[in-house]
């Protein structure tokens, strides 16, 4: 009967070491990954969103959040005003609802432009501004290039090329 030897390089240790370092590595690189993506959208949001009084805009934010080995980015933005301004509105009355009137500065009202006051308004509606969808292309091949270099970098810790 013929014997057989089997040598295992790297030792089992030193490939399960491998997999401890790469998990460690990985972790913190996922979590940087993710703030630099979430930086990147709120960037490209902001570029994308309307500006009035740059209000809304500076009101687009992220936040990060790490359960277990999931790491997840939400973004978010100023409401009910993102709700509105994405989906647009219909016309509809505003009324007064804690003073006894509205008063607001009309440039080009009936008497000129001044202060005016009205117990209730008609507001015509405004259109959908779709800027989510406007900016997502622009930040999905920068996402893809993260994940891709997260696996990348996993590959190579687990065969020891880093």
């Amino acid at each position: 009967m013929a014997e057989i030897n089997v040598t295992i390089k790297p030792p089992f240790r030193d490939i399960h070491g491998r997999f401890v370092k790469a998990d460690a590595r990985l972790i913190e690189d996922r979590r940087e990954m993710v703030r630099h993506l979430g930086r990147r959208w709120v960037e490209l949001a902001r570029s994308e969103a309307p500006e009035k009084t740059g209000k809304f805009k500076r009101g687009i934010g992220f936040k990060t959040y790490v359960r277990g080995t999931a790491i997840t980015l939400q973004s978010y933005r100023p409401e009910p005003l993102g709700t509105w301004i994405t989906g647009g509105t219909k016309a509809h009355i505003i009324r007064a609802k804690h003073a006894k009137a509205l008063r607001f500065y009309w440039a080009n009202g009936p008497h000129g432009a001044g202060m005016y006051s009205f117990r209730a308004v008609h507001h015509p509606g405004t259109k959908p501004n779709p800027y989510p969808a406007r900016a997502y292309p622009k930040w999905k091949p920068e996402a893809h290039e993260q994940l891709r270099r997260i696996s990348r970098n996993y590959v190579q810790t687990i065969t020891g090329a880093l």
